[in-house]
């Protein structure tokens, strides 16, 4: 835990990025101790979902600096945070195995990506599931939870063709394929195709994160088709 609070303050953490991203990771690394306990993981695997779940954003405070941005297409930062884990040998100040850290590695260059890599060994997509489930669950808290102040913006577009086809299949849709404020809405809503465990779709449920993102909409009319599709995919996947 030490290392990654002296890592985080070689930055600014006056800069609200930064701040947030620093406390984004102490909860999505709370949300993997959850999952990881709500499926009974000996400790040590629950020391390897913690680890996880705090470093899985390493990359992106270095990314902030440079760029002054987030986006994946200046600097990818789950294969930037896997370098920076490398080269500094950090694991060795985590409670984890050595056997292990390949796992970590695994998890935090897949967290972010629009697939998983194929190939993986069971324990490795196991943790892999587990942070991609984790980091969206946080991001929809936080957009969630009025003390952090996330903006949801729209803008008056329309939805193109190809946007609204993928969604209704049931797509997570590529980030990078947004060109509109509107079109990011859509891109979080398909989140919810991405979730792999039960418990997650029980917190969305349980916590109405979808209806209350919606709720916070000024054009309900174009996001009703959606978010009626959200729910209605929730409630099947949690019956």
């Amino acid at each position: 835990m030490n290392y990654f609070y002296e890592y985080v303050n070689r930055y600014d953490m006056k800069i609200p990025e930064i701040n947030y991203k620093y406390h984004h990771s102490y909860r999505v690394m709370e949300k993997m101790a959850l999952l990881a306990k709500n499926m009974n993981l000996p400790y040590s695997d629950i020391s390897l979902a913690k680890c996880i779940g705090l470093l899985h954003d390493i990359g992106r405070f270095e990314q902030y600096k440079r760029f002054k941005s987030f986006k994946d297409s200046n600097l990818d930062h789950g294969d930037y945070g896997e370098k920076i884990l490398r080269d500094e040998n950090s694991l060795k100040y985590f409670d984890i195995k050595e056997d292990d850290y390949n796992i970590v590695y695994t998890a935090i260059r897949n967290h972010n990506k629009y697939e998983i890599e194929p190939n993986l060994s069971n324990r490795e997509l196991l943790f892999t599931k587990m942070i991609r489930d984790a980091d969206k669950l946080d991001i929809l808290y936080a957009l969630n939870n009025p003390e952090i102040k996330s903006i949801i913006l729209e803008d008056n577009s329309q939805i193109r063709d190809s946007i609204k086809e993928a969604f209704f299949q049931d797509k997570q849709i590529i980030k990078d394929d947004k060109e509109t404020k509107n079109e990011n809405i859509i891109v979080m809503f398909s989140f919810v195709y991405d979730f792999n465990f039960n418990l997650s779709i029980g917190i969305l449920k349980d916590n109405k994160y979808y209806e209350n993102i919606y709720e916070r909409l000024h054009d309900k009319e174009k996001f009703k088709p959606y978010i009626d599709h959200v729910i209605k995919y929730i409630d099947e996947r949690a019956d």
